[in-house]
């Protein structure tokens, strides 16, 4: 298949070059000093140390490399003149940006691997984690790529829309800043408008020191529906997050550290988001690509 010869030399292409080489180095210098200093001597854990990676300062530093590989993939080739030489080879559109896209998928993974080896070599010298630690480190891994993939496809399809890559790089950073920054910050606000005032506090029974007692029905009819209204607006914040990769991929991974006998989290449409938005995005891109007059 010709797409694949595309993505073996989009992969060497991204590999080779040296943003690729520093954007693995400051991630991996970033991650491992950051997860270092995260492990004290008394408490030293795998859990701990991927706990650090449910972080919304890793988090962003992973969006920040997805973008990075991105943005121009497309608008460069256009830019000088390379992709009018390629189609003149026999190569459809479409094997193309497949190749590109299976390429640059593949240097994530890279990444995202030896990101994690150098986080396991540096914990193993300390201790050794068990086998659900590493299982737990594998499911990290792959959260991690489905992360920087979706970040990657908002860029690519960004650089299969516009003709310039600087063009490209301020709109998917303003992207960026919505998705990373504006949808969590504002979705608990926008969940609280939506569902609508919380039950009146009982202020009569408030007055009386006795007002907590259990058995008065007015007390426990108020904090059912606090129950309620708390869900609700869980509901909505939740539903709202799965917009932004960043909600998803943190609450992903806190789901790795946390204890299913005291709490079950439900991540399904937070894994969900990670597989369908780079899909949707990669399907936008590929039509806008293969039908596209250059």
């Amino acid at each position: 298949m010709r797409a694949l010869i595309v993505a073996k030399k989009e992969f060497v292409d991204i590999i080779t070059s040296k943003r690729f080489m520093a954007l693995l180095f400051a991630m991996v210098v970033f991650f491992l000093m950051s997860v270092l200093q995260t492990l004290s001597a008394s408490r030293i854990s795998m859990g701990t140390a991927i706990g650090f990676f449910g972080s919304s300062g890793i988090a962003f530093v992973g969006g920040i490399f997805g973008i990075a590989l991105g943005f121009d993939m497309i608008t460069r080739e256009k830019e000088s003149g390379t992709l009018r030489i390629l189609l003149t080879h026999p190569l459809f559109r479409d094997e193309i940006i497949i190749g590109k896209a299976i390429g640059a998928f593949l240097a994530i993974c890279l990444a995202s691997f030896v990101t994690m080896l150098f986080m396991v070599g540096a914990i193993t010298m300390i201790y050794t984690p068990s086998f659900e630690e590493i299982l737990s480190l594998a499911k990290l891994t792959l959260a991690t790529n489905a992360y920087l993939f979706t970040f990657f496809s908002i860029a690519f399809l960004v650089s299969a829309m516009v003709k310039n890559s600087s063009t490209s790089l301020a709109i998917t950073i303003g992207i960026f800043i919505v998705l990373a920054l504006m949808i969590p910050m504002f979705s608990s606000i926008i969940a609280q408008s939506l569902a609508g005032q919380p039950p009146e506090e009982p202020f009569d029974l408030m007055r009386n020191q006795n007002f907590r007692n259990a058995s008065d029905p007015r007390w426990v009819s108020y904090m059912e529906e606090m129950r309620s209204y708390r869900e609700k607006v869980q509901s909505i914040t939740s539903t709202i997050s799965v917009f932004s990769p960043v909600s998803s991929y943190t609450t992903i991974v806190g789901s790795l550290t946390q204890s299913t006998v005291f709490r079950t989290v439900d991540i399904t449409k937070n894994i969900l988001s990670l597989l369908i938005i780079p899909a949707v995005l990669f399907g936008i891109a590929y039509f806008r690509f293969t039908r596209e007059e250059l």
